[in-house]
């Protein structure tokens, strides 16, 4: 290989270093901007937000956000676009096993978000109910893919005859149900995340009422 030959090579290798930095840096800023966003969505509501206070909340100049974002829709946009809910998350992650531990370890993964999250899904959620875009993208999509994961999977319970027989849909929505009914005290703020030993009641407390009901059982 020639000397020249192998200048451009370690030319190409530093300048594509450098792309590589510039791009995560890029990445990152995008980050501390949409986190300082929801912060601000999650304080003061969608509608009375400025982008002067978000840029004060990322700590950077308002004309920097617009290197990033076109405005703040596009920044809430981009929050529904990257953010899961937990339930969806754990459902993805859930493993194949007995009934109860499968019940149980996705009703754990799903109670487990942490702090940061909370404003990302305390603005999507309030924007949701009034914005028909933001309610597709975020909401009505992702409702439908967990329905449908879960959905399936009680099916198969039936056809292999570990669950009686009664309409999936119904089952599912009734775990989607539970769960959001514990979780959007929590997402609003008026109710605390729960502990590890808090997660891990809940989890097995649900997993005894789905699968075993709420009548009391004969001691043996």
């Amino acid at each position: 290989m020639s000397y020249n030959s192998e200048r451009r090579i370690m030319t190409a290798i530093k300048n594509e270093g450098r792309d590589g930095r510039r791009q995560r840096r890029i990445a990152r800023r995008r980050q501390e901007i949409l986190a300082a966003a929801a912060r601000v969505f999650a304080a003061k509501g969608y509608a009375n937000s400025t982008t002067r206070e978000i840029a004060n909340e990322a700590d950077v100049a308002e004309g920097t956000l617009y290197n990033y974002f076109g405005n703040k829709r596009e920044m809430l946009l981009a929050m529904a676009e990257q953010t899961e809910t937990p339930l969806e998350t754990a459902i993805m992650a859930v493993s194949r096993q007995d009934d109860r531990a499968a019940v149980i370890e996705l009703f754990e993964a799903a109670f487990d978000f942490s702090e940061t999250q909370i404003p990302f899904l305390r603005a999507l959620l309030s924007e949701a109910w009034v914005d028909d875009e933001l309610l597709e993208l975020f909401l009505s999509t992702r409702l439908a893919h967990i329905e449908e994961q879960l959905r399936n999977y009680v099916s198969e319970r039936i056809s292999a005859g570990a669950f009686r027989v009664f309409d999936p849909i119904l089952g599912a929505r009734a775990v989607m149900g539970m769960y959001f009914g514990l979780m959007l005290p929590v997402i609003r703020g008026v109710a605390p995340l729960p502990s590890i030993e808090e997660r891990r009641t809940l989890a097995e407390t649900l997993a005894d009422i789905l699968l075993d009901g709420v009548r009391a059982r004969e001691e043996n």
